[in-house]
């Protein structure tokens, strides 16, 4: 036996210049060093892709929240606090800020600096898309009554006229389902009352 060493039974053989291990892609060094024609017919190994799907469908899973975010809030927009508050469904959502009132992200009026009392009334922009989201609702369920449901995010510091205005609104064209966006009240700590003495 020509390479082999020793005095046992199993042979060892004097490697070549690259050891090849158990498990090689089959073909893969012959493909790599052979200087005639090369096959285009790759196989490819499908059980990292199928165990990278798994665990990524694992972690959208786990990350996906049922109650989650139902809207966006403004960076420049800060919400009231309340003790009492539940979960906000996913319903047509008015922003109003001391600039301007937005339907779904959407300019429909502006904050002017003095709202005149018979001024309450005058939304015209925002009456439209109501009525437009109205005709939507009832095309999509027309076997459904339409309850008029809408979620109110106003800044804390707004004057309760703004407010009051964009209700008369909702009122008038059948939206009395009133939702108003709040954030959970939090009690300062003890910490932080007494160094407040």
């Amino acid at each position: 036996m020509s390479g082999t060493k020793g005095n046992f039974s199993r042979i060892i053989k004097t490697p070549d210049n690259h050891i090849r291990p158990k498990w090689d892609l089959h073909g893969f060094r012959e493909r790599q060093t052979s200087k005639g024609a090369k096959s285009q017919v790759m196989d490819l190994n499908l059980t990292p892709f199928i165990d990278l799907f798994s665990v990524l469908v694992l972690f959208l899973i786990m990350n996906y929240s049922a109650t989650g975010e139902v809207f966006f809030i403004s960076k420049n927009l800060k919400l009231p606090a309340s003790e009492h508050s539940h979960p906000l469904d996913s319903k047509p959502l008015i922003t109003i800020t001391s600039e301007a009132v937005l339907f779904d992200a959407q300019e429909v009026g502006a904050n002017t600096v003095h709202i005149e009392e018979q001024d309450q009334q005058n939304m015209p922009r925002l009456r439209q898309a109501l009525q437009q989201a109205k005709i939507f609702q009832q095309n999509l369920r027309p076997n459904q009554e339409f309850k008029g449901e809408v979620n109110i995010q106003a800044d804390e510091s707004i004057s309760i006229v703004y407010i009051k205005r964009v209700m008369n609104t909702l009122i008038s064209e059948g939206w009395a389902g009133i939702n108003f966006a709040t954030t959970l009240y939090e009690p300062p700590s003890e910490t932080e009352t007494e160094n407040n003495l």
